[in-house]
């Protein structure tokens, strides 16, 4: 045990103190900031945008324009329709002599474009015209407006008032009610968790790859197995690498919730739904450190014994390749079952209970409310015993490892005689 704080001791302490993790910390945080400051220079913003939308519906002064040309004794009043509907662009009586100057006009104005309305099979037939597919006014949204003129024009025309048409055409109101406990801000925290998990995870076991490889490049290895056992050695390293991780992720959570209570509004809402971080109790939160702590030993023990099979700093990233290809998947497997559904089906079970990817799918569904407490149990166990497994592998690859120069041995071979050295 001795053995092992020492390594911890000073392969934390070293880490600590590299730029680095001082920078990386510093550059999140104020990422964390200046989110958390965005609630309220959008709320800004929306003030002045009220303002200035009202001296705008005065004044007619909008950033694009549309040109209609109605050669229809249908959808009369069009342009006053669509200018009421869309706060953004005015749209004007035009004139098909005209409609050559306005295509010439357009080739060089992304902000002018032209509907033209003709009659076909006794119908209106509408074409809209901009430069490119990337400007001019939306398509779906002329349309819209459009047919609901075209269909108030055709229930007048059939007797029916124009109060009693426009009733008719009026979207019914309707409201969402979620039952379960799972809401958007739980939703996007969970995302967010997992990326932030998956990238910490990835870091910091490359961090301990990168460290085994560099002492061994330069020697230094062949000095601290005199005064340590090789396994001694992989597990201070690992879990100085992990603390250093659980510090700098606790810290950063930590700044984020002052920035979230100080910062954030209350009664801010984002598309219509407020911000909340009630989804983030003190059990999800433990369940979190859990998996990050355990899914980093996992990826750690494997990330080390890679480090310590290259004899070149060169060849590090090539050694780690299976490694990263398998975190790449399993973090994938893990996020796409959680923005695929909310339900438990076959793919997202699998991603449960996989070691590889628990650590990259449980927190959110955990903040979505979508896990019962058994699969929670069973999942860390499952992930717990496969740490385990994991380290005795990797502690006898390593042990064997630390020993080889020149060209890399088979991960068998390795293996094989991990147990004699240790």
């Amino acid at each position: 045990m001795k053995q092992i704080m020492t390594v911890f001791r000073f392969t934390f302490l070293d880490a600590v103190r590299k730029k680095a993790f001082v920078i990386s910390t510093i550059i999140i945080c104020a990422v964390v900031l200046l989110l958390s400051l965005a609630p309220r220079v959008i709320g800004l913003f929306a003030g002045e945008s009220t303002d200035s939308s009202a001296a705008e519906e005065v004044q007619e002064d909008r950033s694009a324009t549309c040109y209609v040309i109605n050669e229809t004794p249908y959808l009369q009043g069009a342009a006053d329709a669509l200018t009421q509907a869309a706060s953004e662009t005015l749209f004007l009586e035009g004139s098909m002599d005209e409609m050559e100057e306005y295509q010439n006009m357009m080739k060089d104005d992304v902000d002018l474009s032209v509907i033209l309305i003709e009659e076909r099979d006794a119908k209106p037939f509408v074409t809209i015209y901009s430069k490119d597919f990337m400007s001019g006014v939306s398509s779906s949204s002329v349309m819209e407006v459009l047919d609901t003129v075209y269909t108030s024009e055709q229930l007048t025309a059939r007797g029916m008032t124009q109060e009693e048409a426009m009733q008719a055409l009026a979207p019914l109101s309707y409201e969402e009610t979620m039952v379960g406990e799972m809401d958007i801000s739980g939703y996007v925290l969970g995302i967010v968790i997992t990326m932030v998990l998956f990238f910490a995870i990835y870091y910091y076991g490359y961090g301990v790859a990168m460290s085994v490889a560099t002492e061994k490049a330069s020697r230094v290895m062949e000095t601290l197995v005199v005064s340590a056992k090789p396994s001694r050695i992989l597990l201070g390293k690992a879990l100085a690498m992990g603390a250093l991780g659980f510090v700098q992720l606790a810290g950063i959570l930590l700044f984020g919730g002052i920035c979230y209570k100080v910062f954030v509004p209350a009664d801010f809402l984002l598309n219509g739904v407020a911000i909340s971080l009630d989804s983030f109790t003190v059990p999800v939160m433990l369940s979190v450190i859990a998996y990050f702590l355990l899914g980093y030993c996992l990826y750690a023990m494997m990330d080390a014994a890679c480090g310590a099979s290259v004899s070149k700093m060169e060849d590090v990233n090539s050694a780690m390749m299976p490694v990263m290809m398998l975190t790449i998947i399993s973090f994938y497997l893990g996020y796409f079952s959680i923005i695929g559904t909310s339900e438990n089906g076959a793919l997202q079970t699998f991603a449960l209970y996989f070691p590889f990817s628990s650590p990259f799918i449980v927190p959110s569904r955990l903040l979505q409310g979508a896990m019962e407490p058994s699969q929670v149990v069973i999942s860390l166990i499952i992930l717990a015993v496969s740490v385990v497994v994991v380290a005795i592998i990797g502690m006898r690859i390593y042990s064997a490892s630390v020993y080889q120069y020149g060209k890399r041995q088979k991960v068998t071979q390795l293996f094989k005689m991990g147990k004699d050295v240790d």
